[in-house]
């Protein structure tokens, strides 16, 4: 399969958040995550990469000025 795993950076390191993520969808205020499971998952976090050849999505946390 070829569905993606969602990770944030905190202090750091990679905290995996979704695994098999098949659809994100990026909105105003928030991104969905939806897995084949069709859990849904919605995050308020800036989208950092997609790395498509090892299958990840890194996410970091907003920074609020």
């Amino acid at each position: 399969m070829c569905e993606s795993k969602a990770v944030l950076i905190v202090n750091g390191r990679e905290e995996k958040i979704m695994d098999d993520v098949a659809l994100l969808e990026i909105g105003d205020e928030k991104i969905t995550l939806k897995n084949i499971m069709g859990d849904v998952l919605e995050v308020n976090y800036a989208l950092l990469k997609i790395d498509f050849l090892n299958h990840k999505i890194v996410f970091v946390k907003k920074i609020v000025c």
